[in-house]
């Protein structure tokens, strides 16, 4: 990349990212991590930790917040941005100037080794990769990419400037948004686990023939494993973001801009609501509802209805200052233990 900070600033002036520039309008080559920066670097400082990196390496541009910019103010050949969301401000200018370019893999737009079936139909500017295969009625949006040994099966539909990474698999009849990320090893709408039984509890498969709606700026993590529904859809709402080794099971709706963290799972039919947060390892049973603005925390298991946001801990679930209350207890029970053994003793005397 080469640009001004003044066009930088510019270019995202519609977002209000910048509270304040001061400083010279440095050329910017690059965005690196502040430990290795120099000219024509920009790098963000949002703690304390890094002031010291960025002084003595003396970067072309800082961006910060309100609370460090003065930490700066004598560096005078370098740009200083104060922004009310440095973090934000770090996230939108990467992916804008230095994020991955996923087409440039020295391949074709459409590799040869690539089965594309007559009827799909592909957008304009879709680049294919390595032994993709694309099935009968599938229908592909301009500007995606879809890499190496990913299925895409019959009557699919993936939306526009969509990445969907190596050896991942989308299932028939389901449907992927605009703006989506698909990592690696990811599978979209394979069988939920519909079994039913007989008196010698044999067991017998109940076909899962709904589907997977996936919406818009949703990233699935790598090998994540979503459930098609039994006979409607399992849904996952736009703004949704999966961390890897994520299982939605069937029947299942996360609401918009949820957030789940690694080795989480959502057992059937449940209904999570709206910017819903699970840390890693949470546990959430099936058929139940989960409000709006629920947090899940240290290996919160969800087991009934949750009516109130909140944020949520452990098994049992509990409210958060409940769980610290007990966590500060247990560490008595030694003690505690110790004590009652005494007071039993004296009981009998």
């Amino acid at each position: 990349m080469h640009k001004k900070v003044s066009e930088i600033v510019n270019e995202f002036s519609e977002w209000n990212l910048f509270i304040k520039q001061e400083g010279p309008d440095n050329e910017i080559t690059g965005m690196p991590d502040v430990k290795i920066s120099g000219e024509g670097a920009l790098v963000f400082i949002e703690s304390e930790e890094y002031v010291t990196y960025a002084r003595n390496l003396k970067p072309s541009a800082i961006i910060t917040n309100e609370k460090l910019a003065n930490k700066f103010s004598d560096l005078i050949d370098t740009a200083v941005l104060v922004s009310s969301n440095a973090k934000l401000a770090q996230a939108l200018l990467r992916q804008a100037y230095v994020d991955r370019d996923f087409r440039d893999n020295g391949w074709p737009q459409v590799h040869k080794s690539a089965v594309v079936h007559e009827s799909a139909k592909i957008q304009k500017n879709v680049s294919i990769g390595p032994n993709v295969v694309i099935s009968k009625n599938v229908s592909i949006g301009e500007n995606t990419t879809v890499l190496a040994n990913t299925v895409i099966e019959e009557n699919a539909q993936i939306g526009s400037d969509t990445i969907i990474h190596a050896n991942a698999t989308i299932a028939y009849a389901c449907v992927i948004g605009d703006r989506c990320i698909i990592k690696s090893g990811a599978v979209i709408g394979m069988e939920g686990f519909g079994f039913a039984q007989d008196e010698k509890q044999k067991s017998y498969r109940v076909p899962q023939l709904g589907n997977v709606v996936v919406g818009n700026d949703v990233v699935i993590g790598a090998c994540n494993t979503i459930d098609r529904a039994t006979f409607n859809t399992t849904f996952i709402k736009d703004g949704c973001k999966f961390d890897n080794q994520v299982h939605i099971a069937h029947n299942t709706t996360v609401g918009e801009d949820g957030l789940i963290a690694a080795q989480c799972g959502v057992a059937g039919s449940t209904v999570i609501g709206k910017r819903v947060r699970c840390s890693g390892q949470t546990g959430i049973v099936d058929h139940l509802e989960i409000s709006d603005d629920c947090v899940f925390v240290q290996r919160a298991a969800a087991l009934s209805d949750i009516k109130e946001p909140g944020i949520y801990a452990g098994n049992p679930l509990l409210p958060m200052r409940q769980w610290f209350k007990n966590a500060a207890i247990l560490k008595q029970l030694e003690e505690l233990k110790k004590t009652v053994s005494r007071l039993d003793k004296l009981s009998k005397k």
